[in-house]
């Protein structure tokens, strides 16, 4: 009977050590292995770019890609893409991105193109940035206390 009762309080004890781990596990976890995808519309005084965008987050590694549509005044609209691999680490509850390579399409300057982080446009540039887990299913991407997109996950890690 003792030893029942001793085996029966390590394993209570056992299992209020081990649960807290193996949460602590998962949540990190979560948090850098995740994919999102969202719809930005991004309007200047005459000129407009729609874009979906993909954010993929593997341990310290992800990617960014882009499509979309930029449409000048009456111009006819100029198709856009952006792809960019970067390196990502969390410091001080910020998440930071440094890019790798992008491959940017139109190659040509559009002015509301150019009002976009250099982390999009050109190689070994950062961006800090608070990633917001807003439920289950999306993310809020938050630059400077402001929310830029929504994003929503788009594959359970």
């Amino acid at each position: 009977m003792k030893t029942n009762k001793l085996f029966l309080l390590w394993g209570a004890i056992l299992i209020a050590i081990v649960t807290p781990l193996l949460c602590a596990g998962y949540l990190s976890y979560q948090r850098n292995h995740f994919t999102c995808d969202a719809h930005a519309i991004i309007v200047d005084e005459d000129a407009i770019m729609d874009i979906i965008t993909n954010y993929s987050f593997d341990g310290g590694s992800g990617s960014y890609e882009s499509s979309g549509k930029y449409i000048k005044g009456t111009q006819p609209a100029l198709s856009t893409s952006n792809n960019v691999s970067f390196n990502y680490w969390y410091e001080n509850g910020k998440m930071i991105m440094v890019s790798n390579d992008t491959n940017e399409l139109p190659k040509r300057t559009e002015p509301l193109l150019d009002q976009m982080p250099d982390f999009y446009h050109l190689r070994d540039r950062g961006i800090s940035i608070d990633i917001v887990r807003a439920n289950a299913a999306s993310y809020y991407f938050v630059y400077g206390h402001t929310p830029v997109f929504y994003c929503t996950k788009s594959r359970n890690d």
